[in-house]
């Protein structure tokens, strides 16, 4: 008899512990392997056809740009001189919702990924107050005021030739226009005079800073894939460039406007360096606390720095938040992530930082919403600021494993810089001083369903589903191993009845075949019951006796 003989009970000892010991293994492997992690890794690599591809491509954030303006109150009184400062009111919002879609995706062998961004812009009534193509606003005329101030910076002659060329157009230094015009496009003889001098540069006839400001043209971006880490030649482990950053723009890895130098990069600063920024829809993966990253959008003609503040939860979901620098604005000669800015060795105000040459050399400068965290003087003439930290700061919200943005509010404002203006009679008032023209906020107020569905997917079910499915298995496979165990040195007895009154049958059914006497071989006193059976055919009768013989086992106590 073998020893473990299908139906025996070594047998199956040995089945019930081998099923219990395999369901034990396939749970701690799950452990170790983290199957879900490696599906997340999977559908979270840049590649055709993975999970996030389809989202990069065309990202499910619903981002809206929020616009208000700055009403002046008192032209005639300020340019009189009979009000000391200028008296502004804030009106808005008109907001407009801009939807980006990468397209023209190519995949290169340098594992980096090249593709052209194309954003599209239209406005949401419903969230606006009002209509901008009904409101109207008195707000510095931006052509007209920007060719005086530039031409500041020159001689008195330069300055009376451009007098004079204004007062032929009959040009005055605030308009009274829709918001819609004054944003996106309005007739402007400087503008026009300057598209037919010079074409190349001045390719618009009709002048809207909004217009300008969005429309960034066709780009062409370079993003790097992730990399592997490796090691350096002491045994480092270290990664040059983290990934999903951009490697270049358009062909170039750094700023021209701002003297990046693409055959010396020893002499280039953080601050006119494109290569390693980030475009904010997507940043890396499995982010750490105390992290820096620099965010690139063309409209800012600069990088801006975001930093790591303090965890956050949004809907339910775990996310870091970050804020723009206090001093992202500034520019300073000793600061080399600022000092690019100081156009000719001239840095300006605290809180103001240059965007002319991305402009036309327009004298414009990008800032906090009502000079926030800029230099007190700033506000020494303009009545209507109220800087307020909650209200013109600026953050972002990361899901650290994923790099997506969870909540984004990007506030920043465009002011119109004056010079040294004094010997123009029309525009003295202004002398040096930085006008606001308006503050945006580009914000992602909520995550989208799909995305909510997602982040529940990845971080609530799938784990739980997951974790319920080793403990499930380590369960049924302890009970098996233990009832295997217990089995082996402790048969219950209706476990042993059961196997001696079947070791009884097989004995008698032996005894038979044999043509011999069986009750020798029964453990136990048994009664033989013989019963006549009817006639079958010959066939029949060869294959089984004439009596059908039935086992009673009997009581200890009885004598066969």
């Amino acid at each position: 008899m073998k020893l473990f003989a299908a139906g025996s009970r070594s047998g199956r000892i040995l089945k019930l512990s081998s099923v219990g010991i395999a369901l034990i293994i396939v749970a701690v492997l799950m452990i170790a392997i983290d199957p879900l992690q490696l599906l997340i890794d999977n559908q979270l690599t840049l590649k055709t056809g993975t999970l996030l591809y389809n989202l990069w491509l065309k990202p499910p954030l619903e981002v809206f740009i929020s616009v208000y303006m700055f009403n002046v109150t008192n032209v005639e009184a300020f340019m009189s001189g009979q009000d000391s400062k200028l008296k502004l009111v804030e009106v808005g919002p008109y907001v407009y919702q801009e939807v980006l879609e990468n397209q023209n995706v190519l995949f290169n062998d340098n594992k980096t990924v090249t593709y052209t961004p194309q954003r599209t812009v239209r406005f949401i009534r419903e969230r606006s107050v009002g209509d901008p193509t009904v409101d109207e606003i008195m707000a510095p005329n931006i052509p007209y005021l920007g060719v005086m101030s530039a031409a500041s910076a020159y001689s008195i002659f330069a300055m009376m030739a451009v007098n004079a060329l204004t007062k032929k157009f009959n040009s005055k230094p605030m308009l009274q226009l829709s918001v819609h015009d004054y944003l996106w496009g309005y007739e402007d003889p400087i503008v026009n005079l300057a598209s037919k001098i010079v074409p190349s540069v001045i390719n618009f006839q009709r002048f809207g800073l909004m217009e300008r400001m969005f429309d960034e043209g066709h780009n062409v971006v370079t993003m790097k894939l992730p990399k592997k880490l490796h090691a350096n030649d002491e045994g480092v482990v270290e990664e040059t460039d983290r990934d999903f950053s951009i490697d270049n723009w358009n062909g170039k890895t750094g700023f021209k406007n701002w003297d990046y130098n693409e055959e010396r990069n020893t002499s280039n600063t953080p601050c006119n360096t494109l290569r390693g920024t980030y475009d904010g829809t997507l940043f890396p993966r499995n982010i750490h606390k105390g992290e820096t990253f620099r965010v690139y959008r063309k409209a800012f003609c600069r990088s801006l720095p975001i930093q790591y503040s303090h965890p956050e939860t949004v809907n339910g979901f775990k996310g870091y938040k970050f804020k723009l620098k206090e001093n992202a604005f500034d520019s300073d000669l000793g600061d080399s992530e600022t000092s690019c800015y100081c156009k000719n060795k001239r840095c300006l105000k605290k809180g103001l930082g240059n965007i002319s040459p991305c402009y036309y050399n327009i004298p414009l400068a990008v800032s906090f919403p009502h000079f926030f965290n800029g230099e007190p003087s700033l506000l020494e003439n303009i009545e209507g600021l109220s800087p307020d930290k909650d209200r013109h700061g600026t953050d972002i919200i990361i899901q650290p494993q994923l790099g997506i943005p969870m909540r984004v509010r990007s506030r920043f404002q465009i002011n119109l810089l004056m010079g040294n203006v004094k010997y123009n009679r029309g525009v003295s008032q202004f002398k040096n001083m930085a006008l606001p023209i308006f503050w945006i906020e580009m914000g992602v107020e909520d995550l989208t369903p799909g995305v909510k569905m997602l982040l529940t997917l990845l971080f609530r079910v799938c784990p739980c589903l997951q974790l319920g499915v080793v403990i499930t298995l380590i369960a049924i496979g302890v009970y098996l191993v233990s009832s295997a165990l217990l089995y082996c040195f402790w048969a219950p007895t209706a476990w042993k009845t059961f196997n001696s009154t079947m070791e009884q049958a097989k004995n008698a059914e032996a005894g038979l075949k044999a043509n011999v006497g069986f009750l020798p071989l029964l453990k136990q006193p048994t009664i033989v019951e013989m019963k006549n059976l009817p006639k079958q055919s010959k066939a029949v009768n060869q294959k089984r006796p004439d009596y059908d013989v039935t086992l009673l086992p009997l009581h200890r106590n009885v004598v066969a």
